[in-house]
């Protein structure tokens, strides 16, 4: 979220990200989904948990410079960020379930935190709550011929953030301290064993890249293919655009998650919807954008 002004070749833009990421693997989805719908866990399945959160908030400052030339332009932002939260927490182990309904566990805990965090450490002026980053954004539009264009949007193509003192906890969580409460039921007290204490936290984010192909078929209708990669995640796009007076409308379908996707652009703001379900409880993929343009 942010505003842009342009001068010449240069422009000025400030802006607020938030960036959260969630990785995970299926033993933890599969375990997680038996938890939130009361069901029991499989009682001859022992499952291996991998969770990672990643977690930023920052405000910043991008400066770019804008080149173009007959059938190209192209344009570097770079930008300083004030970083205001930061978390990255990962958890690994194992859980298993007796035949009396009975939880083991044991994991790993490695995080680091300015804030929220897994051990509800509060900061006590022991750590840095901020911290600074940098990022490198590239933008290119390249008129191959009448016919056919690309462009590509390389967004933290470069990035790097720093807090001098973090908050930091690492050991080892169990479930050595399960007992039987006043009525007779199991009652689970995890256990930690492990260190809290600060470190210098050093982190990238992960690139966003986008190529797309156009042809232009016509004025009104231009049909595209397009490669885009959030991290280490991969997604293909067929679709068309439609040009209408002082509009346009695309339509892509994601080809790997099976999901549609609808935008709609002006001068003025353009919108973005995607899902793979027309069920909300049962979609698997869900992206909804809005952008606001105002020029001055």
């Amino acid at each position: 979220m942010g505003t842009s002004s342009y001068w010449q070749h240069l422009s000025l833009s400030v802006a607020q990200r938030y960036d959260y990421f969630v990785y995970s693997n299926r033993d933890t989805a599969k375990v997680f989904y038996l938890d939130r719908n009361d069901l029991s866990l499989d009682t001859q399945e022992k499952y291996h948990i991998a969770l990672k959160l990643f977690h930023q908030r920052s405000n910043g400052l991008r400066i770019g410079y804008k080149y173009e030339c007959e059938n190209f332009s192209s344009e570097i932002r770079v930008g300083y960020w004030d970083l205001n939260v930061t978390r990255e927490s990962n958890l690994t182990g194992t859980l298993a379930s007796d035949l009396n309904g009975n939880i083991s566990a044991i994991a790993q805990l490695d995080e680091f935190y300015t804030a929220n965090n897994f051990l509800k450490r509060r900061n006590s002026n022991d750590w840095d709550a901020d911290g600074t980053g940098i990022t490198i954004d590239i933008h290119l539009r390249w008129q191959l011929s009448q016919y056919f264009s690309i462009n590509a949007d390389l967004k933290d193509i470069y990035n790097h953030f720093t807090v001098d003192e973090s908050g930091f906890s690492a050991g080892n969580i169990d479930t050595d301290g399960t007992f039987i409460n006043s009525v007779g039921g199991v009652a689970y007290l995890p256990v930690y064993r492990g260190k809290e204490t600060t470190s210098k936290h050093q982190f990238e984010l992960p690139e966003h890249l986008s190529f797309i192909g156009l042809y232009h078929h016509s004025e009104q209708i231009s049909y595209l293919a397009r490669y885009k990669r959030q991290g280490e995640q991969n997604f293909y796009y067929l679709g068309f655009d439609i040009a209408h007076e002082n509009s346009s409308t695309r339509i892509s379908f994601d080809i790997e998650n099976t999901a549609p996707e609808i935008q709609y652009k002006n001068d003025r703001f353009s919108v973005t919807f995607a899902i793979d379900s027309l069920k909300i409880e049962q979609a698997m993929l869900l992206n909804l954008g809005f952008n606001l343009y105002y020029r001055f």
